[in-house]
């Protein structure tokens, strides 16, 4: 039975800040267009909530200039991620849900754990 294990093991992302060969573990931020999954596009690739948040707050409030004909019902739906942005991201993460985080607009924004390539530069990892 070990070698299931191990495999097992082997293909699952390793938790957010954990690293595995050339990859770590993070958050993905990102939104995609509702029914297209090739319109992917990521906002945050951060391994801590730190920089989860700094990401997502600054998305978030850019988001919000630059919509400005956004309907009240979804500016204040996003006024209130802003807002409440660390309980609703643990709540998110906590559940492991598959639903959006948000709707903005028509796209969706989502949050989920996973993985990415580390940093590296002339062979040595920068983190």
């Amino acid at each position: 039975m070990w070698p299931f294990s191990l495999l097992k093991k082997l293909s699952q992302d390793p938790p957010v800040g954990q690293t595995r060969g050339d990859y770590i573990g993070c958050y993905l931020l990102g939104t995609h267009t509702a029914g297209r999954d090739d319109d992917v596009s990521y906002i945050s690739l951060a391994t801590t909530r730190e920089a989860l948040e700094q990401d997502a707050l600054q998305y978030l409030h850019g988001f919000l200039q630059s919509h400005p004909q956004l309907n009240a019902q979804e500016r204040s739906t996003i006024e209130s991620l802003i807002e409440h942005w660390k309980e609703r991201a643990d709540a998110h993460l906590a559940a492991a849900s598959s639903k959006p985080l948000a709707l903005q607009g028509g796209a969706v924004l989502f949050l989920r754990t996973g993985m990415r390539a580390r940093k590296k530069e002339k062979g040595v990892y920068l983190e």
